[in-house]
C-alpha cells in the first residue's frame, strides 16, 4: 500500500510553522539587542548629559532629577539694609578645609549674609571632604545651583535607587559593593578621569551568567567605584536630598544677577542677532502700555532662560565652555568662549535709549555681534556669575564674574561680595559715594558691578 502524503505534509508545515516561529522570534530578539545597542551606545557621553538627550525608557529610567529655574524673592536675595551682604562662592570640590578658611576670612556671619554657592561642591577634593561639604549645606540650608559634577553623583545615586528597586537589585549591589571597599581616600588624587583598574570590576567579575545581567543595568560609560560612585553611595539621603534640590540656574531680578555653574547665553547662536525670536532684539511686550523700566527688565531677563533654546538645556547650563562658528555648544575650551559672547552683547544694551535705527549685518551671532553698533540693542544688561572654568582663574568681565580659581588643582577658594553698593541703578543720586558700602581701605579686589556699583573678591589659598 502507497504511503500517504498527508502525515509528510503535515509535518512539512509543522517545520515550515516552527521555522517561522524561530526565525520571527530571533528577527525579534536580533532587532531588540540592536535597539538596546544603540541605546546604550548613544550614552557613551558624559553621563550627566544622558537624560537630557534620551526620554526614559521602560527599562532604564531617567536618573538626571534636573531643577531648571529657582527665582529668588527679596527674602532669598536682600540687598537693601546696610550690612547686607550676597556672597557667592565658587567650585568647592569637597575642599572642606579651605572652605571654613574662607568663610573665616569673609568673617561669615548667617544672621546676615547670604551664602550662595555654583555648584560642584562634591567630587574632586575627595569623599571625604564632599561628605563635609554636604553637611555644612544640609545644616545651614545653603542656596546653590548645581554643576556637573553634583549632576553625576545626583545620577549615580538613583541609579543606585533604581538598582534596589528591583527583584534581587539591593542584594547583588550589597554583595558588589562588600567585594569593593568606599576606599575613602584611595581615589581622591589626580584628574577625575583617571583609569583606576583596581577599583573597576574586570572581566572576571562579570563571567558569570547572573553578573552579565547586571552589568546590561549599567548605562556604557559609566565607571564603578570612582569619585561620583563612592560619593553617591557613601552619603546620607539628606545629602541626596540636597542635591536634588538644586536648580540648573539660579535668577535674582533684584539684582539683575543669574548664578550659574557653567554659564549661559544672552542670544541664540544660530539666529541672528536681531532676529525676532531674539529677547534682546526688542522690548517685551508688557500688560501697560507704558510699562516701567524694571518691568521691562524684569521680563527681558525671564525671556533669556526661556526663549532661547540653549538656556532651556540644562546641560548647557552646567557644561558649556565653548561656542562653536555654527551656533553649536561645546564643553571644550576650543571655539569662542562664551561668556566673550555674552559681554559683547550686554556692552550693546542701550536701555530705553537705544539706537534702534543700526544698520545690522545679517551674519548670525556671535558673528553679527561686531557689526552692531555700541548700544543698539533695547535692553538693560544683567550679570552672570558663574564657576566651572579653573583654567582661567578667576575671569571678572564688565557683566560676567568667573569665580572657578582652581582650589582643588592646589590653587584658590574664591567668592564675589555683594552688598548694597553693588546694586547702584544708574539713575539714583550721582553723589552717593560708589564706594560707602566697601570696608575703607579694602585689600580685596575690587571691580565693576551691575548698573553702577561695586563688588569685591576674597580667596584663600588651598
Amino acid at each position: 500500500m502507497q504511503d500517504s502524503p498527508r502525515p509528510l505534509a503535515a509535518g512539512f508545515v509543522i517545520v515550515v510553522f516552527g521555522l517561522f516561529i524561530l526565525i520571527t522570534g530571533a528577527t525579534d530578539r536580533i532587532a531588540d539587542f540592536f535597539n538596546r545597542r544603540a541605546r546604550w551606545d548613544s550614552r557613551a557621553v558624559p553621563s550627566s548629559r544622558l537624560h537630557n538627550e534620551l526620554h526614559p525608557t521602560a527599562d532604564f529610567p531617567d536618573f538626571s532629577n534636573y531643577i531648571f529655574l529657582r527665582t529668588l524673592d527679596a527674602d532669598e536675595f536682600p540687598i537693601r539694609a546696610k550690612h547686607d551682604r550676597i556672597i557667592a562662592v565658587g567650585d568647592i570640590h569637597g575642599m572642606n578645609s579651605s572652605l571654613s578658611a574662607l568663610l573665616a576670612k569673609l568673617s561669615y556671619d548667617p544672621e546676615s549674609d547670604t551664602l550662595i554657592h555654583l555648584g560642584d561642591i562634591v567630587t574632586k577634593g575627595g569623599v571625604k571632604g564632599s561628605l563635609a561639604v554636604l553637611s555644612f549645606m544640609v545644616d545651614n540650608d545653603i542656596m546653590g545651583v548645581r554643576g556637573n559634577n553634583d549632576q553625576t553623583v545626583i545620577e549615580w545615586r538613583a541609579w543606585r535607587d533604581w538598582i534596589q528597586s528591583l527583584p534581587g537589585g539591593r542584594e547583588w549591589l550589597d554583595s558588589l559593593d562588600s567585594q569593593h571597599s568606599l576606599l575613602v581616600e584611595a581615589d581622591d588624587e589626580g584628574d577625575e578621569d583617571d583609569a583606576r583598574a583596581d577599583l573597576y570590576p574586570g572581566p572576571a567579575f562579570w563571567s558569570q551568567g547572573a553578573n552579565k545581567d547586571w552589568e546590561n543595568k549599567i548605562p556604557k560609560g559609566w565607571k564603578l567605584f570612582k569619585r561620583h560612585y563612592n560619593v553617591a553611595r557613601a552619603m546620607t539621603q539628606a545629602h541626596y536630598d540636597y542635591l536634588r534640590s538644586l536648580p540648573a540656574v539660579m535668577h535674582a531680578p533684584a539684582g539683575h544677577t543669574f548664578f550659574v555653574h557653567a554659564g549661559m547665553l544672552a542670544a541664540d547662536p544660530t539666529q541672528h542677532l536681531m532676529h525676532p525670536s531674539q529677547p534682546l532684539s526688542h522690548w517685551p511686550a508688557a500688560r501697560t502700555s507704558k510699562p516701567e523700566p524694571h518691568v521691562l527688565r524684569g521680563l527681558q531677563e525671564a525671556a533669556l532662560l526661556r526663549d532661547i533654546p540653549q538656556n532651556r538645556d540644562p546641560w548647557v547650563l552646567l557644561n558649556m565652555r565653548s561656542v562653536w562658528k555654527d551656533g553649536s555648544i561645546s564643553e571644550k575650551k576650543k571655539g569662542t568662549f562664551w561668556a566673550e559672547l555674552w559681554n559683547d552683547v550686554m556692552d550693546m544694551c542701550g536701555g530705553l535709549d537705544a539706537d534702534l535705527s543700526s544698520s545690522v549685518s545679517e551674519s548670525q551671532y556671535p558673528l553679527s555681534a561686531v557689526n552692531l553698533k555700541k548700544k543698539s540693542l533695547p535692553c538693560f544688561p544683567p550679570m552672570v556669575v558663574y564657576g566651572h572654568t579653573a583654567s582661567r582663574g578667576l575671569d571678572a568681565r564688565r557683566w560676567s564674574v568667573g569665580l572657578d580659581t582652581g582650589c582643588v588643582n592646589k590653587g584658590r577658594l574664591s567668592a564675589l561680595v555683594l552688598d548694597k553698593g553693588s546694586f547702584l541703578d544708574l539713575d539714583e543720586n550721582e553723589d552717593l559715594e560708589r564706594d560707602a558700602y566697601l570696608p575703607e581701605h579694602s585689600p580685596f579686589l575690587q571691580l565693576e558691578y551691575g548698573d553702577s556699583g561695586r563688588a569685591h573678591i576674597v580667596s584663600v589659598k588651598c
